[in-house]
Formats: C-alpha cells, sequence, structure tokens
C-alpha cells in the first residue's frame, strides 16, 4: 500500500531561490512533496505527469519565507502606542507599564494576532521575544496561540519580571525550573514547527548571579540564548558582556539584539565567541538606540539578521525593515566618501544583500539556516508569492521589487511546512472576525486597566533610567565578588 503525496507545483512566477547554485527562475516551477522543497525546474511541464495541486504564480514574485528573528507579538495589541517615545519613555510605559498589566487570556490574544499578523506580511518564521511570562500560565498561553497560528518559530522565554498582581512566581529560580519544564513538556522532540528558546533578562535589571542561571539553564535544555544587548548607547544598561565573557557565559549562537550602542572592543568579543545579531531599524532609528550597526556586523564577520521588534512603533513587515535598513546603510557609507571629498561610483550593498537578510541571515541567527531560509530542494518547503497588483508594469529588477517596493498587502501566497496560511491576499484557516473581535475587547480590558496611571516623560524618563542604571552598576559589579 503506498503512502499518498501531499503534492504542489507553484508555476509561472519569477523564482527567487536565494540560493547560489540555483539562483533565479524567470518562469520557473517549484514542486512541494509533503512539506519540503522537492525540485526545481525552468517550467512547469517538468512536473506536469505528476498528480498535484497546481499554484498559478503567473505575473509574481516567488520567495522563500520571510524571518523574523525579533518579534514581542506580546505587544501586537498595542499598535503605535509608543510612536513618539524613547527608549526609556517606552521601557518605564509600555513595556514595564502596561507589561504589568497583562494576563495570561489577554496574552493568548496578543499572540495570535501577532503570529498572524507575521503570516499575512509574509513572514513565515518568527523568534517570538515573550518577555511578559507573568505566570506559568502565561507561558503556555503563548505557546498554544503560536501553535494555532501554524507558524514555525522560536518560543523565546522571557525572565523579565514586572508589577504582575498576584505575582506568578515566588522566585527567579522557580521562573528557571519552569523554563525547564516547559522545554520537556512542548518541546521534547524539535520536531514541529516550534522549538524553545530563551530571552535573558536584561543585562544589568538582574543580579549576574540570575543571569548566569538563566544561561546554564538553556545551555543544558539545549535551546536558543537570546538577550537585548547594548541597545543604548552612552548607557551601563543592557550591557556586561567582559563581565559574561570572563565567567565563559558567552557561547557559539547567543543571539544579541540591536548591538546599537556596543563599542568596538565589545564588537569584537561578539565576533570571538560565534556570536549572532538582530536589527530592528525602525525602534533603533526613533529610540535613540543609534543607527542600525549593519556595517559593524559586517566590519566583523557577523552576517547580519534582521527584525521587526513591536508593532508599538514599526510597520511589522520585514520589508519595511529590508528598505530602511539597507537605505540607511547606503547613505552611511556614501557619506564616507562625501567626507573624503569623493563622488559615490557604486554603492557598497546590494538589494540582495538586504533579502539575505531577511531569509538566510535570519535562518542562521536561528540556527535554522539548513532547513530554511532559501528554496532549496531538501529544506521545508517555507514560500511566499508577492504581486504587485497596484504596479502598471512588470518589474525589471524582480529582487530590488521585492525589496524596496513591496509592503505586506503584496504578499497574495503563504505557504509554510508545505501548508497554505493565506491565499489571494487572504488569511485560511481562521476566524479571522471572531480573532479581530476578541483582540479589539482584549485592548479594551487592558486600556480600562491602565487608566490612571501616570505617564512616564522627559526629566522623569532620564531619573527612572539613571535608577536603572545605578542598580545595573551594582548587580554586574556582582560578577566579580567572592
Amino acid at each position: 500500500m503506498s503512502m499518498q503525496v501531499d503534492r504542489k507545483v507553484i508555476t509561472g512566477g519569477h523564482i527567487i531561490t536565494m540560493d547560489e547554485e540555483y539562483g533565479e527562475l524567470s518562469q520557473g516551477a517549484l514542486l512541494i512533496e509533503n512539506g519540503r522543497i522537492a525540485a526545481l525546474a525552468e517550467n512547469a511541464k517538468a512536473f506536469s505527469h505528476l498528480d498535484a495541486e497546481v499554484i498559478d504564480a503567473r505575473g509574481a514574485i516567488v520567495l522563500p519565507g520571510m524571518i523574523d528573528s525579533h518579534r514581542h507579538t506580546w505587544m501586537s495589541l498595542f499598535r503605535g502606542i509608543s510612536g513618539d517615545m524613547s527608549l526609556p519613555e517606552f521601557l518605564a510605559n509600555t513595556f514595564y507599564g502596561l507589561g504589568a498589566l497583562v494576563t495570561a487570556e489577554d496574552l493568548s490574544t496578543a499572540t495570535l494576532v501577532g503570529a498572524l499578523e507575521a503570516i499575512d506580511s509574509g513572514v513565515t518564521t518568527i523568534l517570538d521575544c515573550c518577555d511578559c511570562v507573568n505566570s506559568p500560565d502565561h507561558a503556555v498561553a503563548a505557546i498554544e496561540s503560536l501553535q494555532q497560528s501554524g507558524i514555525r518559530g522560536v518560543y523565546s522565554y522571557g525572565f523579565q519580571v514586572y508589577d504582575f498582581q498576584p505575582a506568578g512566581f515566588s522566585s527567579h529560580q522557580e521562573r528557571v525550573n519552569f523554563a525547564a519544564e516547559l522545554r520537556e513538556r512542548y518541546f521534547s522532540n524539535d520536531q514541529g514547527l516550534l522549538r524553545m528558546g530563551t530571552l535573558l533578562s536584561d543585562f544589568g535589571t538582574v543580579p549576574f548571579t540570575q543571569t548566569a542561571a538563566e544561561i546554564r539553564m538553556a545551555q543544558q535544555q539545549d535551546i536558543l540564548i537570546a538577550s537585548h544587548t547594548g541597545a543604548l548607547p552612552n548607557s551601563r544598561l543592557l550591557k556586561g558582556l567582559q563581565e559574561l565573557d570572563d565567567h565563559q557565559l558567552l557561547q557559539p549562537g547567543h543571539l544579541h539584539i540591536h548591538c546599537s550602542g556596543l563599542t568596538d572592543p565589545e564588537w569584537r568579543l561578539l565576533a570571538k565567541t560565534g556570536a549572532k545579531v538582530s536589527i530592528a531599524p525602525e525602534t533603533e532609528m526613533q529610540m535613540g538606540m543609534g543607527f542600525p550597526p549593519i556595517r559593524a556586523c559586517l566590519d566583523h564577520g557577523i552576517a547580519p539578521a534582521i527584525s521587526t521588534d513591536i508593532v508599538c512603533v514599526g510597520s511589522g513587515d520585514l520589508f519595511s525593515q529590508m528598505r530602511l535598513g539597507l537605505q540607511t546603510q547606503r547613505c552611511l557609507d556614501n557619506h564616507q566618501h562625501h567626507i573624503r571629498g569623493e563622488v559615490v561610483s557604486e554603492l557598497s550593498l546590494s538589494v540582495g544583500d538586504a533579502l539575505r537578510w531577511a531569509t538566510h541571515g535570519s535562518a542562521a541567527a536561528l540556527g535554522m539556516e539548513t532547513s530554511i531560509g532559501s528554496l532549496t530542494p531538501g529544506k521545508q518547503a517555507d514560500v511566499i508569492m508577492l504581486k504587485h497588483q497596484r504596479a502598471m508594469v512588470p518589474s525589471s529588477f524582480p529582487r530590488a521589487s521585492s525589496v524596496l517596493q513591496s509592503h505586506a498587502a503584496d504578499v497574495d501566497t503563504v505557504i509554510i511546512n508545505g501548508q497554505i496560511r493565506k491565499r489571494h491576499g487572504e488569511l485560511v484557516g481562521q476566524d479571522m472576525a471572531a480573532i479581530r473581535q476578541r483582540a479589539a475587547q482584549t485592548l479594551a480590558r487592558i486600556q480600562q486597566a491602565a487608566l490612571g496611571r501616570a505617564e512616564i516623560t522627559g526629566a522623569e524618563a532620564v531619573a527612572w533610567l539613571r535608577e536603572a542604571e545605578r542598580r545595573a552598576s551594582v548587580n554586574l559589579a556582582e560578577a566579580y565578588r567572592r
């Protein structure tokens, strides 16, 4: 008795494989079998003898699914709320302020909304930075919502502590122990769409011994380690790389997020320890974190990954991040020629470089480069199709149009693990009307709970930051106490 094969053939589109061996196919065909990419061909004739569902991609650009290497789905209900905030204002008001009000049920809704918004924008894989684990129930709610969405990703269990009442954990050690329990309960075989990771307490916000305990737990559980690192120039907060390295706590594959405030010695330390880096251009440029450190990554031999971070501020789609990051770095590089009195004769970075940040680069940042990130036979079938419906002429350079002229609304089709999650511009398999209603009701509940909370701005935000920096100095100094 032969086993039934689930086959899909995508035909007629311009396929950008992001694989040097296969390159681009102007009217190519892609064969999917049982959730994996089986083969590529110059045209559909190669697969015409097969019994397969045919997906017509004529007029479309076919790409690997975008990979968002740093996204906080728990804040997905707070769209635009921090659009005029600096990093200290965001941390004091949105991150810690609203985070303290989020219940497990709220988190369930927010995570589902955030994951579906990612899929809708062509993102097939996320690192979900779940800072807001206010209780064990919060963690379970987030995981189950990610599963419901159908997205591929890493659930990154966060250790941040909010003023949530009643407290869901009695101690830091209880948080650490529960992380190991989650690993066993939900991620023991690493065979599903979701894997487990951890998001460390922001460096300096807790005693050094607690940061060390978080890292050692992650090493013992063999899960991805991520941290917000060096995100604020001229500040001690979110630093501590030397202290960690002195205790052999910086390991290959550690994903450092932002890094826009690092010094050159700190960059050399990341390179030496085999670090990965995720860059979020919109939040970094707005919140006073400095320029997106694309050039610093490249100069130190680190392949950049890119991310959306939070819809509290930015667009939530990787096309916007690629475009902003690429053009900003081009401008900075061009300026170096200008100050030397030179005329810019060629660009330092290509649109292909930017596309790599959102595909193979972000896959590598998550330790998943052998399974996703390119349309390579044998890899998981995570595929998207772009249709620029408003364009009056076809693209003369599809790779450039993908990066510089695309938006979430141009995403016609999304396939994850061989399953269609978006078709003809609409998400499938979800009751979107019910989810939107649920999201609006959840947001209204949180807004009601937040009434009367004073917003921290200006001098108050600076004072809040200075107090956090003093605590960071004390906590990091603990690394050298005997």
